[in-house]
C-alpha cells in the first residue's frame, strides 16, 4: 500500500510506491558506499565470510545428523573441530566473537548441543 508523501499546492495527493521506498533504501547504501568504501567493502567480506562459514556449520551438522555411528561420525566431529579451530583463528578472534552474533548462529548452536558437539 502506498503511504503518503504529502499535499501539492494543487492539493492533489502525492504517493510514495513501495518500490519509491526501496529506491531510497537502494540510495542511502550508494551513498554509504561513495562516502565510506573501504569500510562497505569490509563489510560485504565480513558478511560474505560469516555466511560462509554458517553454511559449512549447517553442511557439517547435517552431515553429522546422518552418520549412523562408527568412523563416519568421528570423521565429521573431526572436521568441525577444525573448523572451530580454523574459525577462531581468524582475525585473532574477532571473526569467532562475530559469528556468534550472527542471527543464524542461535540455530547452529542449538543443533550443536542436540548433536553434542
Amino acid at each position: 500500500r502506498p503511504k503518503v508523501l504529502g499535499f501539492s499546492p494543487s492539493k492533489t495527493w502525492l504517493f510514495l510506491s513501495p518500490q519509491a521506498t526501496a529506491m531510497g533504501e537502494s540510495f542511502s547504501r550508494t551513498a554509504q558506499a561513495c562516502w565510506d568504501p573501504e569500510g562497505t567493502a569490509s563489510l560485504v567480506r565480513r558478511k560474505k565470510a560469516q555466511r560462509a562459514a554458517i553454511n559449512q556449520y549447517t553442511e557439517l551438522l547435517n552431515r553429522l545428523e546422518q552418520c549412523r555411528g562408527g568412523a563416519d561420525q568421528e570423521g565429521v566431529m573431526a572436521e568441525i573441530k577444525r573448523v572451530d579451530r580454523e574459525m577462531m583463528g581468524k582475525q585473532e578472534g574477532k571473526f569467532w566473537d562475530m559469528l556468534q552474533d550472527h542471527s543464524d548462529w542461535p540455530s547452529i548452536r542449538e543443533k550443536r548441543t542436540r548433536l553434542q558437539v
